[in-house]
């Protein structure tokens, strides 16, 4: 293969070569564009499939989960759980996740907010919003004995909330039930978050009464699932599948259409989207069709989540692969006890260094930006109607400057490696135990404060092949890396030396990172893991 270099230093026979192979990949990477869906490639060219090995780990952790669920099932003789202790009888041959031992717990319904699989939606408030019915008198019971007010939370700054408007009126499968439920949160004396009160839908009239933790046991618990149950659905279809799979398919695409493979930015980038077009063709094909798991195990369905994602699509922009900018949108930079955000922070930092000490490698200066046609080529293709359709990109399809350039390419990986990691590793660990965050509710929505008792708050939880299913799910796509962040090939910029002394340095800082964050972790009753590097995958390929 010719010398990796920008296309303006290449030599004639080098920009020759690069034309040939352009040409091969232009025809290999075709662009399929469905409405509602962010673009992707036509089939999985050469290249781009599964390992045999990843295949049969595929075929074994799926054999695994079909054992263990008719395992359990003759246990049961074909007895649906009558009491919440029933479901631990669906942990044959997979371990039960920690969040067992303490799913009732309101400590863990907070943590879960800021430490769980979807750590994005909790922001701080400064008034109460007209679509959420707190008051004082509702909140009266939970802060009155702690000395507080909904007033004072609100002036300390002390007052934060969870609101899935974005499920508002998603279609569901019949016979399963879901809220676009809101949930306060409250920072008490002692830092630690708690919560406030639930409301089961997005009008407080239709919704009915507020649900706090002095409400019954069960009937709280099952305000809680409602949550618990509104996070699984917009986890799957939103923070995970569009935001961190399908909208970054296409920027490989697009890179795949427009540089050759000597390019630098191709080099750099290869290695982070080990077999993304793979998982996504299965994830389009599988996972969210018709009679697939998400179909089977998750209230919105195969046609709720294809409506998720359209609409997360239309509201996605490039933008939102920066997680600093959306930290403080939130307004949670000093919420205590959100490792997510600190590891985020640290690890975002790392990368970004990484990243423009590597482009800087070739990009000497903002004309190096501007004389590179394939880049050109590259950023015109991501926004391109025709293209990427990509909304918000920094130089909105032209690059004149090496900052916009860094930002994409820190999105990118960014987005592929550690936010991925952040929304799959804890998967199994947060939805592996049904009762915690069941995938779908099989009661409607209690609209007043009716009693509740175990009994009545399993008939509520997902039947024996919802819970299987579920359970299969999260296992699999929980698999752990085989492709660590700072491991790349061996042939990764081989001959650049200045360049593998980057990725040493790189390497070097993610080391620090993991000592840093193991050390915090054993302080913690519950360690936060998943923006450990060591466990951080390079490329969403799960």
């Amino acid at each position: 293969m010719s010398r990796i270099a920008l296309p303006q230093h290449d030599t004639p026979e080098g920009l020759g070569t690069r034309g040939r192979l352009l040409g091969v990949q232009k025809a290999a990477y075709s662009w399929v564009h469905i409405d509602g869906l962010p673009p992707f490639c036509d089939g999985v060219p050469a290249g781009e499939e599964f390992s045999e090995s990843k295949s049969a780990r595929f075929d074994w952790d799926l054999k695994g989960s079909v054992i263990n669920g008719v395992v359990s099932a003759i246990r049961a003789l074909g007895r649906e759980p009558t009491k919440v202790e029933d479901y631990n009888r669906y942990y044959i041959l997979r371990k039960r996740p920690g969040t067992a031992a303490r799913w009732r717990e309101d400590s863990e319904f907070a943590r879960q907010r800021l430490d769980g699989v979807n750590p994005f939606l909790i922001e701080r408030i400064r008034q109460i919003p007209s679509n959420f019915g707190l008051t004082e008198q509702v909140a009266a019971p939970v802060l009155a004995p702690l000395g507080l007010t909904v007033e004072r939370l609100l002036g300390e700054g002390r007052l934060y909330l969870v609101d899935f408007e974005s499920l508002q009126d998603v279609p569901i499968v019949v016979g399963r039930f879901l809220a676009a439920a809101v949930a306060a949160f409250f920072v008490d004396e002692a830092g630690i978050l708690a919560p406030l009160a639930i409301q089961l839908g997005q009008d407080a009239q239709s919704a009915g009464v507020l649900f706090t933790p002095k409400d019954g046991e069960w009937l709280w618990l099952l305000a809680k699932s409602f949550v618990q149950s509104a996070d699984a659905s917009y986890h799957e279809l939103v923070s995970h599948l569009t935001r961190t799979h399908l909208v970054t398919e296409t920027c490989w695409v697009a890179m795949n259409r427009t540089m050759a493979p000597t390019h630098p930015l191709h080099e750099l980038l290869r290695p982070h989207f080990t077999d993304t077009i793979a998982i996504n063709t299965a994830a389009r094909g599988k996972l969210i069709a018709p009679g697939g798991p998400i179909d089977k195990a998750i209230a919105v369905g195969s046609e709720g989540g294809f409506w998720l994602v359209d609409k997360a699509w239309k509201r996605w922009t490039f933008g939102e692969t920066e997680p600093l900018g959306d930290l403080a949108r939130r307004d949670v930079n000093d919420l205590p006890g959100y490792h997510y955000r600190d590891d985020a922070r640290r690890i975002y930092a790392t990368i970004s260094k990484y990243v423009d000490e590597l482009l800087r490698v070739f990009y000497r200066s903002d004309e190096d930006v501007r004389g590179d046609a394939e880049l050109q080529a590259w950023a015109a293709e991501l926004v391109s109607p025709t293209g990427g359709q990509i909304r918000g990109l920094p130089g909105g399809g032209k690059l004149e400057r090496f900052k916009d350039l860094h930002a994409i390419v820190l999105g990118i990986v960014w987005t592929v490696s550690a936010e991925h990691s952040a929304v799959n590793n804890g998967q199994f660990d947060q939805f592996g135990y049904v009762p915690n965050s069941p995938g779908a509710l099989y009661l409607p929505p209690p609209k007043s404060k009716i009693p509740m008792n175990n009994e009545a708050f399993t008939y509520a939880l997902p039947p024996e092949l919802a819970v299987d299913d579920q359970i299969a799910l999260v296992h699999l796509l929980s698999m752990p890396t085989h492709h660590p962040l700072g491991q790349y090939p061996t042939q990764f910029f081989q001959d650049v030396k200045p360049a593998q002394l980057v990725v040493d340095r790189f390497r070097a800082r993610l080391d620090q990172d993991t000592l840093a964050i193991r050390e915090r972790n054993l302080s913690l009753d519950v360690p936060y893991r998943y923006l450990d590097p060591s466990i951080i995958g390079r490329s969403v390929a799960i």
